[in-house]
């Protein structure tokens, strides 16, 4: 999958990149995207930035595992959208719960 992630707070945010070869979506019964959440945000720090800065690897796309039982993509956990794209749902999210994966869409 394409990653795409607007989490700036996280600290594997890398120009609206994920880092991370794997993530993990979380929402078992989420029925809409804010149900949702990426289980592997965590809160960027004053020394996780520096050192971030100081990364050349970037990636691109990333294998997603997905515990949202009813999005259309979820293929038997795992994400099979082309591009998937993390947000938030406010402007600073400090936790996992303030994340939620734009992409999730309700199966019929």
């Amino acid at each position: 999958n394409k990653l795409k992630c607007s989490v700036t707070t996280c600290r594997h945010n890398a120009n609206n990149l994920c880092e991370l070869r794997k993530i993990q979506v979380d929402g078992p019964a989420a029925l809409e995207s804010r149900e949702t959440c990426c289980g592997s945000y965590a809160e960027r720090t004053s020394s996780s930035e520096n050192s971030l800065d100081a990364r050349l690897h970037r990636v691109a796309t990333a294998d997603v595992h997905c515990s949202a039982e009813h999005c259309t993509y979820n293929d038997n956990r795992k994400c099979s959208a082309d591009c998937v794209c993390v947000g938030c749902c406010c402007a600073d999210p400090e936790v996992v719960s303030e994340t939620e994966c734009c992409t999730f869409e309700r199966r019929a």
